[in-house]
């Protein structure tokens, strides 16, 4: 199983006008929720309800991109209460078959509309989240507050796989030595050092560096994704110090272009964008979704339009920007 965190970014001053997005299609994914924390988070007696609509509202917005793929994903919700920079986390299922890229039990149930479901009749994916912070959960989110819905569809996405499985260590899924045939996520298919190449190869044997995965220079090198960047091959967050869980997993927090982007590692305050970017689309594209589509959008009156200050400070959605 793959673990994914989102951290806080701390605030410094950028502008930014963010229109609000329409739902304009029905989508095709059905998401279950089980709540599994009685009496708190998701199940608290005054904010639950609110909470459980908000989740449901994310996940119905990012299954606009998914329409033309059918199938009900099952999801176990955990809650905590914890002053740390961690906003949540979320992730699912492997198969652990040396050698090969693997798919997450999600993705995979998706990309065969649902005819696949290798988790059987345990849940498909799961997702924690920490309501120790503030939390903007409508669409209209304070300066002060997250964004709940935007941070659940990074969230969502992590377990639909866009996520790493590569450790700090050069080791996968199996915690094979490196030079020995491990599990990758297909996400890791694509990855590769600044010079292009690869870090795992087809055999499934790391074949890089490790110094890589912590010298801020590991790229995603999917044809789809470098489309949408001018040609050139997508940043990822590779910290200085691995960070386990957001590491590899999340775009590059230090790159401008990339910084306020959905799958960023962190996130500050305030009201955010919550329609996917092209180069997110592309790395979706890269890893098997080629059915995905950006959802049509209704343009929106200039008198809605929201000017926000705060840039992410760093630290995936963590260092009180906070990591996801």
């Amino acid at each position: 199983m793959s673990l994914n965190i989102l951290t806080k970014k701390s605030a410094t001053a950028l502008l930014i006008a963010i229109g609000l997005s329409a739902q304009t299609a029905q989508a095709a994914l059905t998401f279950n929720f089980t709540y599994k924390s009685p009496g708190q988070g998701f199940d608290d007696p005054t904010f639950g309800a609110d909470r459980k609509a908000a989740l449901n509202s994310a996940a119905d917005l990012l299954g606009e991109y998914f329409v033309n793929y059918t199938a009900t994903l099952d999801y176990d919700v955990t809650s905590s209460n914890v002053n740390e920079s961690r906003l949540a986390s979320a992730g699912s299922s492997y198969s652990l078959i040396p050698g090969t890229f693997q798919g997450t039990t999600v993705q995979t149930k998706i990309l065969t509309n649902g005819a696949i479901d290798s988790n059987f009749f345990a849940a498909d994916g799961f997702i924690d989240w920490n309501f120790y912070d503030n939390w903007g959960l409508s669409d209209n989110v304070a300066s002060d507050q997250f964004d709940f819905k935007r941070v659940a569809i990074h969230e969502l996405l992590h377990s639909f796989g866009f996520s790493s499985l590569v450790n700090q260590n050069g080791s996968g899924l199996g915690d094979k030595n490196p030079g020995t045939a491990d599990t990758w996520a297909t996400f890791d298919q694509f990855l590769t050092n600044a010079d292009g190449v690869r870090l795992i190869n087809n055999a499934g044997v790391f074949d890089g560096s490790v110094n890589a995965l912590t010298g801020g220079s590991v790229l995603f090198n999917g044809q789809n994704a470098k489309d949408a960047n001018g040609g050139v091959a997508v940043n990822l967050y590779a910290p200085t110090i691995f960070s386990p869980g957001s590491s590899i997993s999340h775009l590059d927090d230090d790159t401008l272009a990339l910084s306020e982007l959905i799958m960023a590692s962190s996130v500050s305050a305030g009201q955010k964008s919550r329609e996917l970017s092209d180069i997110e689309i592309g790395i979706l594209r890269d890893i098997g979704y080629t059915q995905i589509v950006a959802p049509a959008q209704v343009p929106v009156p200039a008198s809605t339009w929201l000017m926000l200050s705060g840039l992410l400070g760093l630290v995936g959605y963590g260092r009180r920007k906070a990591t996801v």
